[in-house]
């Protein structure tokens, strides 16, 4: 009586424990696992039960399968469980070894359907009689239960939890089933009383892995949709050692292997790239006890900083348009007082150094009228100067009539005449042109020819020595993708976000307004030009442009003369 109430009390605790893994907001992956530990321990406890009502040969060979079911899938089910929890390393590697576990004990249980000559157990007599077979399955229950517990207990002790009530748990609720099951397998008592100390065993268990969070609270294990994510997903035990890892996050962080390595270690490497803008975020792990672990959330921000940096650049040349147009006004005014002052003084100039005059004047002077020639040309030049520089300002403030003057060009022809004008002056071809030929695009040729124009005068320009400028241009986007690659020093980490800012220059006699120029035509253009260095040494400009321009109407005539002024560059 006392046994069926013990078996009875073992199936409800089996209920429970299956039912409470299933359900519940909480319930992670290997919650919901710990569930067939309960399915396991209700068919060996039914199945006892059952043996001791059965009251025909067919009846008690249908109880002792359902029972060796479950004694034969415990252990197993226990050291997978406890394996998933650790995540050793082969276990990362190859999880699916784990079910080379199940193999011995698979064969033993298939001996209740085949072994006739009873090597297992004789399973057709009311007692159970024991075949030689039975030692070696017995055995190797007790490795694989002793060898699920040492994971249990590693895992413990790596995540911080390895006090003395957990591990008293543990201990335990492993050591008095197969206790039980020792004393009964020597022949100490009489019945075998394994099932009813399952009950009690199966709740310090869960106390020690589910309500620890060994399991639920910290979700080592990769599944194949976090597996297949863009974002980097990194977990680490409370001590900030990584225990898992997906694809993702390795690409992101550029770091190959970070299981087991600190989680710090891994932020660094992320943060740290140069060639993209990494975002981190941690997450606190919490579970019942309180903080069970660290997650990291790693995205690539490269496209949306890019994004944000053109928004921002764009809306400052805008600003300084509408300022520049102003000042423009401002300044040609006085601009045109100035010219027509230093005509009239050049016409006096070249009176008063007519022979006659001069002689008559003291050497004095005569020395300072010949010096006023001099004086007005070369004032004249400076005047000039600020005429040019105004005018360049001035183009930040107009805007292309994409309609009226969007014509087919010939990406190809537009590269060369740039190329030729950027060469003036350097000896031999500095400048190499590749790509197919017969591209053509919807746009407007002079814009395009002062972007090309200033991308490879900075190009010519950045070399110290003989300048080496490759330009190579492709299909891409419904567009046209043209790469100018120099072999300069290339462009500094620290000033690559400001290569774009107006009056920005690293030239000691530039004017800062050439590549904020092109990249406000560029964008006006529909499209984007873009920084970086190249690996090999030297800088990359990357000029994309539209196939057709957005709403521009392309001319019928190829030829149409275009109505913007010829273009400046602008060093």
């Amino acid at each position: 009586m006392t046994l069926t109430l013990g078996l009875y009390l073992s199936i409800a605790v089996a209920g429970w424990l299956t039912f409470g893994s299933l359900q519940g907001r909480e319930a992670g992956s290997g919650t919901r696992r710990f569930a067939v530990f309960g399915v396991v321990i209700g068919c060996w406890s039914v199945g006892e039960l059952l043996i001791l009502s059965a009251g025909t040969a067919e009846e008690l060979i249908l109880a002792r399968r359902i029972f060796f079911f479950g004694a034969a899938s415990l252990a197993p089910t226990w050291f997978w469980l406890s394996a998933r929890a650790a995540s050793p390393p082969w276990f990362m590697h190859r999880p699916r070894l784990v079910m080379a576990a199940f193999i011995v004990p698979a064969f033993f249980y298939s001996c209740l359907y085949w072994d006739q000559e009873s090597r297992f157990v004789d399973w057709h007599s009311p007692a159970v009689i024991h075949g030689p077979w039975f030692d070696i399955f017995t055995i190797n229950q007790y490795v694989l239960a002793l060898a699920g517990t040492y994971y249990c207990a590693k895992t413990a002790m790596r995540l911080g939890r390895s006090n003395l009530p957990v591990m008293s748990a543990l201990i335990a609720g492993v050591a008095l089933p197969v206790f039980t099951n020792l004393v009964y397998y020597f022949g100490l008592i009489d019945t075998d009383w394994t099932a009813v100390a399952i009950g009690p065993s199966a709740i310090l268990l869960w106390m020690f892995v589910i309500e620890s969070g060994l399991t639920s609270g910290v979700p080592i294990d990769r599944h194949d949709v976090i597996e297949q994510l863009d974002v980097g997903v990194i977990v680490a035990d409370r001590e900030g050692r990584i225990v898992s890892a997906n694809a993702a996050a390795e690409r992101l962080a550029d770091t190959k292997g970070l299981h087991g390595r600190p989680l710090p270690e891994a932020i660094a490497a992320a943060e740290q790239r140069l060639d993209a803008v990494i975002e981190s975020r941690g997450i606190a792990l919490r579970g019942r006890f309180g903080v069970i672990g660290h997650a990291l959330i790693l995205t690539d921000r490269t496209d949306a900083e890019a994004a944000r940096r053109r928004l921002e650049i764009g809306g400052r040349l805008e600003a300084l348009g509408s300022l520049t147009a102003g000042i423009a006004h401002e300044v040609n005014n006085p601009l045109a007082f100035i010219q027509a002052n230093l005509s009239s003084l050049e016409s006096t100039a070249k009176e008063l150094s007519d022979r006659t005059t001069v002689g008559s004047l003291s050497p004095m002077l005569r020395e300072s009228v010949c010096d006023m020639a001099a004086i007005v040309e070369e004032t004249q030049e400076g005047v000039e100067r600020i005429r040019l520089l105004v005018l360049r300002l001035k183009d930040f403030s107009r805007t292309p009539d994409l309609g009226a003057t969007a014509v087919e060009v010939n990406i190809e022809s537009s590269i060369r005449q740039a190329a030729a004008v950027a060469a003036i002056g350097q000896k031999g071809q500095p400048i190499s042109v590749t790509g197919p030929p017969g591209i053509q695009i919807v746009t407007i040729e002079s814009a395009v020819f002062q972007i090309l124009v200033n991308l490879l005068l900075n190009a010519v320009q950045a070399a110290s020595d003989e300048p080496r400028v490759n330009v190579e241009f492709s299909e891409r986007d419904d567009g046209i993708s043209i790469r100018v690659e120099d072999a300069g020093p290339g462009i500094s980490a620290a000033l690559l976000p400001r290569i774009f800012d107006p009056f920005f220059t690293t030239k000691p006699a530039g004017t800062g307004l050439g590549l904020s120029l092109s990249y406000d035509l560029c964008s006006q253009l529909g499209g984007h030009l873009e920084a970086s260095n190249r690996e090999s040494g030297g800088a990359l400009f990357e000029l994309w442009l539209p196939g057709v321009p957005p709403g521009s109407a392309a001319s019928e005539s190829a030829t149409q003369e275009d109505p913007l002024a010829e273009p400046m560059p602008v060093a």
